[in-house]
């Protein structure tokens, strides 16, 4: 008896030690198929690539984006979001090297936008929060200080009222290469 109860305490943490965690949390960014960023030159126009995930709104996020996000009131990001995103987009992209971006969110709805930079393992690199009114577009610098370049960024940006509602969240991917 004391012999099965010790090899069982011996087996029982090998054996759920052995199970592959089947929600590990991705490390790294896995910025999609092919280069994984949505291509425009500087007057917005698409060209080349076109990354279907980026500029539009996410269903879920995993734990390590949904942390990115401390807002000053409750919000659910698991929630239903009540907006839609329509042409959003960023440009130009690839941006040069302490090059000036431009945000397009094109808001149907006013709330309050969170935009928060990553890099590819979730460093947070710039933050920045405003009220936005509809046709706000927003400019962003990328110093080399700060965005070295031959990278690719991530934006996560969470739209919200005021109440808590969350209108949408998402993500676009950006490039800084030499042009």
């Amino acid at each position: 008896m004391r012999k099965t109860v010790l090899l069982l305490t011996l087996l029982l943490p090998l054996a759920f030690g052995c199970q592959k965690d089947n929600e590990a949390e991705p490390s790294t960014i896995d910025f999609g198929p092919g280069e994984g960023v949505t291509y425009r030159n500087a007057n917005n126009v698409p060209m080349a690539y076109t990354d279907p995930s980026d500029w539009t709104a996410d269903a879920q996020w995993n734990s390590r984006e949904k942390a990115l996000f401390s807002l000053p009131v409750v919000v659910n990001l698991d929630g239903p979001q009540t907006g839609v995103t329509t042409d959003m987009s960023f440009y130009p992209n690839p941006i040069s090297p302490d090059g000036v971006g431009i945000f397009r969110p094109n808001l149907a709805i006013e709330g309050t936008l969170r935009l928060i930079w990553v890099d590819k393992n979730y460093k947070v690199m710039s933050t920045n929060e405003q009220t936005l009114a509809k046709g706000t577009e927003l400019a962003f610098q990328f110093p080399q200080t700060t965005f070295p370049k031959e990278q690719k960024y991530r934006l996560y940006y969470v739209l919200y009222k005021a109440d808590g509602t969350l209108i949408y969240k998402g993500h676009g991917d950006v490039h800084i290469r030499q042009q």
